[in-house]
């Protein structure tokens, strides 16, 4: 689930690693807010297995940027 605690319907890039060291970018437009502008839910349909995802919101600054990677062990 990404949270949106500044309320902005702002777009984002999940950028992924996964374990074969592979990488990806999913976008995130605006459009993900219509639903609800405080929380969000990505589906990812792949197989294989994730190392690490960061949201990265480009020029758009981020009020808590601490919590936005998230690694395996």
């Amino acid at each position: 689930m990404i949270i949106n605690e500044g309320g902005f319907a702002i777009p984002f890039d999940v950028n992924i690693i996964y374990t074969d060291g592979t990488k990806e970018t999913v976008l995130g437009t605006p459009a993900i807010w219509e639903a609800n502008q405080k929380t969000a839910t990505i589906s990812f349909k792949g197989t294989k297995k994730m190392k690490s995802r960061t949201l990265n919101g480009g020029l758009f600054m981020d009020a808590t940027p601490l919590n936005n990677t998230w690694s395996s062990k």
